[in-house]
């Protein structure tokens, strides 16, 4: 069966990068889209769309949840044709320092974060633009022969890939040797702290603060958006400090991760169609304020 999903897998991803990158991408949110009406995590995108936009109605609460599929079909396209973006870069992709942000050249090391919203899997390409090793953390696939199928497309990043579960050892050293890391944080982690998202408490990922407070290093936001004809930027936010520099190590943590999540909302609401939110955020009981 494994065997039998990769190759299915293979032959999508095939067709996917023979493709002008432009219906490469049409394809994938048509792809996308068809997936919808079979998935059993719809469920799961409608509740975490109907917590953050409890104002909407239902016909359009459906609308987000069928584009949050055809954003899904449309990522797998992009992550396909990464390296053919990567070597096209000069007019497919655009690196751009916010208002504050300093640039990775001249950053020393950094704890990177970023979401799942829009061309995520653009932002570890900040590691070979600015000529950085960046370790960058991944979710491995149940299918073992997908999953390797997938990390070759992640090649591109020319980068250590570490493994969600039990990856922190792995930054760890990489701080310590010097070298900057990469993490998504949107996902709910059941060992972090609570946080609130969108008003309400929910499991957040704090260990990035942790480390660049730990190794003195900066924590810097990258945000990735799509851009009309198959063009991508992303995007380098100034870095995160503590509010309070006096206050305890542990509130300094949930300062910092309360202005990540805070971030991240704003992004979200910006741009809800392309919010990759197909596990569940919030503890149950959230849920049921909202059914």
């Amino acid at each position: 069966m494994w065997l039998a999903e990769a190759a299915a897998v293979g032959v999508v991803a095939g067709v996917l990068r023979l493709l002008p990158l432009r219906a490469s991408l049409a394809l994938g949110a048509w792809l996308g889209r068809a997936l919808c009406r079979f998935s059993p995590r719809i469920d799961k995108v409608r509740r975490n769309l109907r917590v953050v936009f409890a104002d909407r109605d239902s016909a359009d609460l459906e609308r987000l949840t069928r584009a949050s599929f055809t954003n899904v079909g449309v990522a797998f396209a992009e992550l396909v044709n990464l390296r053919r973006i990567w070597r096209a870069r000069r007019r497919r992709l655009e690196f751009c320092e916010l208002p504050g942000a300093v640039s990775p050249e001249a950053c020393r090391r950094t704890v990177f974060v970023t979401a799942h919203l829009g061309p995520w899997q653009m932002t570890p390409l900040v590691g070979p633009e600015y000529g950085m090793t960046i370790p960058v953390i991944y979710a491995p696939e149940q299918n073992p022969y997908v999953d390797r199928l997938l990390n070759r497309f992640r090649g591109v990043f020319d980068a250590p890939l570490v493994a969600r579960d039990g990856g922190m050892r792995a930054f760890v050293r990489a701080l310590r040797q010097g070298q900057s890391i990469g993490l998504t944080v949107d996902t709910r982690l059941d060992s972090g702290e609570s946080v609130p998202f969108f008003g309400e408490a929910a499991m957040t990922n704090t260990m990035p603060a942790r480390l660049a407070l730990k190794f003195d290093c900066d924590l810097v936001p990258v945000l990735a958006e799509r851009l009309p004809c198959g063009r991508f930027r992303v995007n380098i936010h100034p870095p995160i400090a503590p509010s309070d520099q006096s206050a305890t190590n542990d509130d300094q943590v949930l300062d910092m991760s309360r202005q990540i999540n805070a971030l991240f909302e704003r992004e979200i609401v910006a741009r809800p169609e392309q919010w990759l939110c197909l596990k569940r955020r919030w503890p149950k009981q959230v849920y049921q304020r909202y059914a």
